[in-house]
């Protein structure tokens, strides 16, 4: 247990709550960003007698609070953008299988901003994990929930978190049963695992994947001569889409250049905005830093209004294959 609460810590190795100003974004957010999809966010009311999130606990005290639908809502106000609908993205509320009808429900109010997610499914410990996590959630028909559009089990919390675990054959055992389901797979790893992304991702050319954050957790291994190449490569699968968020975690100062590799790699059809909330506020972000970040490397890259409705909203309903 004091392993696996170290391993959910390492998610997002040093991070460090500080203050940060607003970013300066020479392009208006409002005229960009008027619609758009948060295609990744995390809630919990462990604090408030809900239930307990075990990656909370072992972070600094600036985690240690509700982060509610609410509450989410407030922060992207202040923004100026004007998200129309997000994607819970699993975040180790206990028990996984509560958390997930905890977030099914929300999807299921109208009311609610809440529009699909992702659970927590141990694809690394093999089939029989899988399947049997599923079942719990399935309907007297044996359907699954509309809501539910995918999986992750985040790799730093994992037994086995070497560079080279997405190979595991029990993992890709587990991965094979997410894609039988019609499930995508979110991959989120430390930029040591980009290089072999695309061994594993070659054998599944049927299924959706995400790749989360830029594969770029922590800086370990993401040197751009290290990281550049590995996104090069990953880029060659078309059902392949990335996530362009969590800048908080990456660990460098040139976060622009990142940016402007991966929409290189990928082009304006398979890049996605993420916000990363809660996590970026509680390390000290505000909500809109990421999606000025964003906004600026699109318009970098000679990115016209069609390309940012993709990358902002279009291409997140494509992925998640949401109708609206």
């Amino acid at each position: 247990q004091a392993i696996l609460a170290q391993a959910i810590a390492a998610r997002v190795i040093g991070c460090r709550p500080v203050a940060r100003p607003p970013l300066p974004c020479a392009v208006p957010v409002r005229a960009a960003m008027d619609d758009v999809i948060d295609s990744h966010i995390h809630l919990s009311h462990a604090y408030s007698g809900g239930m307990h999130n075990e990656w909370q606990a072992s972070m600094p005290d600036s985690f240690k609070k509700d982060f509610t639908e609410a509450d989410y809502r407030a922060a992207v106000a202040k923004s100026g953008i004007n998200v129309t609908g997000a994607i819970f993205v699993e975040c180790f509320n206990r028990p996984p299988e509560e958390e997930a009808r905890w977030v099914l429900k929300m999807i299921e109010d109208p009311n609610s901003i809440v529009i699909a997610m992702s659970a927590q499914i141990y694809a690394q410990k093999g089939a029989a994990e899988v399947n049997g996590f599923l079942d719990k959630l399935r309907g007297p028909d044996g359907a699954l929930p509309k809501g539910l559009k995918g999986g992750r089990m985040i790799f730093q919390a994992t037994e086995n978190n070497a560079p080279d675990a997405c190979l595991d054959p029990l993992f890709l055992e587990g991965l094979e049963a997410v894609g039988k389901a019609g499930l995508l797979w979110e991959f989120c790893c430390h930029p040591t695992m980009a290089p072999h992304l695309p061994e594993a991702i070659a054998k599944f050319p049927e299924m959706t994947f995400v790749i989360d954050h830029l594969a770029h957790n922590t800086n370990d291994g993401g040197e751009m001569e290290k990281w550049g190449p590995a996104i090069d490569e990953i880029d060659k699968f078309p059902n392949v889409y990335a996530k362009m968020g969590a800048t908080e975690e990456w660990e460098v100062s040139n976060h622009g250049d990142y940016m402007d590799r991966a929409i290189k790699a990928f082009g304006f059809d398979r890049i996605i905005y993420e916000s990363n909330w809660f996590v970026n506020e509680a390390m000290g972000c505000q909500y809109g830093d990421t999606a000025k970040l964003l906004l600026e490397a699109c318009k970098r890259a000679g990115a016209t209004d069609e390309d940012l409705r993709k990358v902002f909203k279009l291409n997140a309903l494509k992925a998640y294959k949401i109708d609206l």
